[in-house]
This record gives C-alpha cells, structure tokens and sequence, in this order.
C-alpha cells in the first residue's frame, strides 16, 4: 500500500507500526524518525522560516484569518506523481497542519481516481490510542497497531495506578504559546490529571485557550510546564527566557520559587502519536518524583530552570 501522511502524528503511527517503506508522502513537519525527513513533502507551509518567534507566527496566523487565506497547501503535481492509495488527514487544528477539507478538495482535482482518505480527530487520550489502531486497520496492519496500542495502554495503565487516589494534587499549568500566552487543550490537561496534578485553568478533552499573565499570577502554578506547540528545544529555551522570565512577578510564582518550571520539547505534547505516551511518563515523573523513578525523560524534556 502507498500511504500519505499530512500530519507529524499519523507519520510516527505509520512508522511505529512498521510501515515505513510504505510511506510515499508526508507533510513538511514529519520530522521524527528521521527517516522521515527524506520522504517527498506533499503539504507545505505558506510561512517558510520554522525559527520566528511566537508573536510573529501568530501575527501571520491572524493575518490569514483575517484575509481568508490557507496557511498549507498541497503540491498536486507530486500528489498524482506518488498515486497514494491511502492519504491520512487530520481535524484537530488548523493551525498545525492542513485541514481535511483541503485535502479532500484537492485530491479530487488532481487525481483521476479515489484514494482512501483517513480523517483523524482526536480530543482525549483514549481518542489517540484508537486512532492507532484505526490506522492499522486502513492500511491492512490491523495486528500489529493492535500490539502498539495496547502496550500503550498498559503504560498508560501503570502510570494511573502509580498516582495515589486521595493524595495532594499541585496546581499545574501547561503553556502551549508564549506570546499570545496560551494553556494546552484536548489530551494534554487529561495527562496532567492523570499524572497527579491539577489543571485548573484547562479543560480535559477542551481546546486551548490564551490566558492573561494576572490570570496565571492569581492562579499561582506550583508547576510550570512550558511547551510552545511544534517548538524545537533551543527555541523553547530561548523563548523562555525572552518571553516568561521578564514578566512581572515572574520570580514570586510557586513554580519558580521551587524550581519547578520544565522545558518540554514543543514537538512532542500536542503531537497525537505514540510518543505522547512518553509525555505522560515524564509529567508523573515531574510532580511525583519518588513513585516514578525509573522512567527516563531523555527526548522529552529540555531541562528545569528557575
């Protein structure tokens, strides 16, 4: 089967249930494996420099908006070149990767037959582990993304049974954007919930929504978890610095007083993948350190900082 990925999450999936040799196509976010970084790019980006700063990517994103102007588009020339039998698209936000209107819209025209085309919307966790084995089963894989979901569960699992029911919960806040400040939404404050921590300015399953710095100064986060959706780690690192550390009152903050504000990798906690799995280890970790011992957070976190 000739598969075609439009977002970085479905790609982990087709690769992690080992169907990499039949990945023809992939957006130009797919960087992980890094096989996939050599695959031919079907969905590019209008803005072409990945390294702006967060207000100068929101101010394009709103400016897009504003004028009604796609911010992806699809190379159909290299589509009906690759003649996928299966195009996996996404619903979750427009944002991060082309819609599944565009995808259906444009297929239609550049194609003189009709592809498979696999819409993914996931909100909570048990929505990303479905969507694995929906996947496995449109590329004739049902076995083995049955295997990877399920071993996925039982980590999922493990990390809810490790969380003491009636202990204390501290107050947790996730930044998905530094400038507009924004907290996470959909999966991201369930893990939070079910890592042991309290979400109190986000919804389980809910979308992000931007914040005001007295919000978060009121709210007094105990952790801070800072992870700018698709950010790399040096620019997590320095928008840290530029954005969050400036601000006023930014030292009285829990968070900060305790030495309890961690760097996430940005490309990983808002990707729907199996990796995701990875990030609620490390957040279980994070808040409770002694019941989660073992568990690594290479490739997960950039480092903790006052």
């Amino acid at each position: 089967m000739r598969i075609c990925s439009l977002s970085p999450s479905a790609t982990e999936i087709v690769y992690a249930i080992g169907l990499g040799d039949q990945l023809v196509g992939v957006s130009y976010a797919c960087d992980y494996p890094e096989e996939a970084v050599n695959k031919p790019v079907i969905s590019l980006r209008v803005q072409s420099n990945p390294h702006l700063p967060s207000d100068e990517i929101d101010a394009i994103v709103q400016q897009a908006r504003a004028n009604g102007n796609p911010l992806y588009w699809i190379d159909a020339n290299l589509l009906r070149e690759i003649k996928p039998d299966l195009i996996i698209t996404q619903e979750v936000c427009e944002v991060c990767a082309i819609g599944a209107g565009s995808v259906f819209e444009t297929a239609a025209q550049a194609l003189d037959y009709k592809p498979k085309i696999l819409t993914i919307r996931p909100r909570v966790l048990t929505d990303v582990i479905q969507n694995i084995r929906m996947i496995g089963a449109a590329a004739g894989e049902v076995a083995r993304s049955n295997r990877l979901a399920d071993s996925l569960e039982t980590r999922i699992y493990r990390v809810k049974e490790g969380i003491p029911q009636y202990g204390y919960r501290p107050r947790v806040l996730c930044l998905d954007w530094l400038d507009p400040l924004r907290n996470t939404g959909q999966w991201v404050p369930e893990m939070v919930e079910m890592a042991g921590g309290k979400e109190g300015l986000a919804i389980p399953g809910g979308l992000s929504r931007e914040l005001s710095w007295a919000e978060i100064v009121d709210y007094a986060p105990e952790f801070l978890m800072v992870m700018p959706c698709a950010f790399e780690p040096d620019q997590v690192v320095k928008e840290t610095s530029e954005k969050l550390t400036i601000l006023p009152g930014w030292d009285d903050l829990p968070a900060v007083d305790r030495d309890q504000v961690v760097l996430f990798d940005g490309r990983l906690p808002t990707r729907h993948g199996p990796r995701v799995v990875d990030v609620l280890e490390v957040l279980a970790k994070v808040i409770h350190p002694q019941t989660f011992r073992g568990i690594s957070t290479d490739g997960v976190l950039v480092h903790s900082r006052n």
